[in-house]
């Protein structure tokens, strides 16, 4: 692997983020085709359009003969028509393919292995595992869902130093800055959901919008064991129930369920948790990947999250750490029932920014999408 390889998967990385408004359970895909040391075609999936080869080959033209075309996941994983862009690879008459993800070098994608196979019978150069474990963080959302079926599951939370997400009195409005906050929509607008426990509707009545950024809105997703959301509530008022999803026990009051429906909003009912006070998460989330949604931003409150947690279903922590002292609040996570440091949950990777006064600490765990 030279350094000009990883320098042109580096770049198809980049190019491959811009889909970010893809649902999460089709792959992101970025495409450069490299002649003489120089990029002469870029192509990337988004969600528009996701035949990033063929763009990137129809800006190449006839330079991307005897050329190299680098793609952060197998060249097809995106096509409608994989005969199409098979063919388009193999006329283009590339000398070299590589590829980041692809099925010898990553156990949870091991779709479309005939297309590197057919490529080496056309005597195409072909090179898998460039910056793998990069290319694997870029499609961790997709790459979870392919493998198990189930969405992967972000959970963020704003904190103040000592570990506060709001203060004895509830108040939490804001622990973080402004521009922490604009980083959260970002978050949102990157996944298909966004889950809420009820009590942070009742507290908070939060829209649970991507209004800070340019996107679309996810699905909201309010767990509510005993359907005691306001049908004033932000995220049924407006047309926001159109787009909204609560998910409760099935001994839910029927006329009250009928009552949320009536605003536009859809009632999951699922079955009750094994300790039998809340909503079967572990439901839930089977529920939603039936429904095709490959991942799951989860901002709260503190009982969902520390359920979650106990649960071992997160794969990614984004703790937004504001430079407060708040003394006496809310913690951030509840009791796990560790009382031994060597049962500590630990993470696979870690990385922190400053972001004006705030540090983002981003953690993934070790899972379908980024072990």
């Amino acid at each position: 692997m030279s350094n000009e390889d990883k320098r042109f998967m580096r770049a198809a990385n980049r190019l491959a983020l811009r889909g970010k408004n893809r649902p999460s359970r089709d792959p992101l895909i970025g495409v450069v085709v490299v002649a003489g040391g120089r990029v002469v075609g870029r192509g990337f999936a988004d969600e528009h359009q996701s035949a990033p080869v063929g763009i990137a080959l129809d800006q190449a033209g006839a330079l991307a003969t005897g050329g190299t075309l680098y793609t952060n996941i197998e060249p097809c994983a995106s096509a409608e028509d994989e005969g199409e862009c098979l063919r388009l690879l193999i006329e283009s008459r590339v000398a070299r393919v590589v590829v980041g993800i692809a099925p010898d070098t990553d156990q949870g994608f091991k779709k479309h292995a005939e297309i590197l196979a057919r490529l080496r019978s056309e005597r195409i150069e072909v090179e898998t595992g460039v910056c793998l474990r990069a290319c694997r963080e870029v499609n961790e959302k997709y790459l979870k869902y392919s493998a198990t079926g189930l969405p992967f599951v972000t959970v963020k939370f704003a904190q103040s130093l000592d570990g506060r997400i709001a203060t004895a009195t509830g108040d939490s409005r804001w622990v973080s800055s402004s521009g922490a906050r604009r980083f959260g929509h970002q978050l949102r607008r990157e996944h298909d959901v966004i889950l809420v426990g009820i009590g942070t509707v009742l507290a908070d009545n939060p829209q649970l919008t991507v209004r800070l950024v340019d996107g679309r809105d996810p699905l909201r997703v309010v767990v509510d064991s005993s359907l005691r959301v306001p049908l004033t509530a932000r995220v049924l008022e407006g047309g926001a129930a159109n787009h909204t999803l609560v998910a409760t026990k099935t001994t839910a009051e029927p006329a009250r369920a009928r009552a949320i429906e009536d605003t536009g909003a859809k009632v999951l009912r699922l079955r009750a948790s094994p300790g039998g006070s809340g909503v079967d998460l572990a439901a839930l989330f089977q529920e939603l990947g039936k429904q095709g949604i490959g991942s799951v931003l989860v901002e709260g409150g503190k009982a969902i999250v520390t359920s979650l947690f106990a649960m071992r279903v997160v794969d990614r922590l984004v703790a937004i750490i504001a430079p407060k002292l708040i003394g006496q609040g809310t913690d951030a996570i509840g009791d796990l029932g560790i009382t031994k440091l060597d049962n500590a949950i630990t993470f696979a990777s870690v990385k922190f920014r400053k972001l004006g006064p705030d540090i983002i600490f981003d953690g993934r765990f070790a899972s379908a999408g980024n072990g």
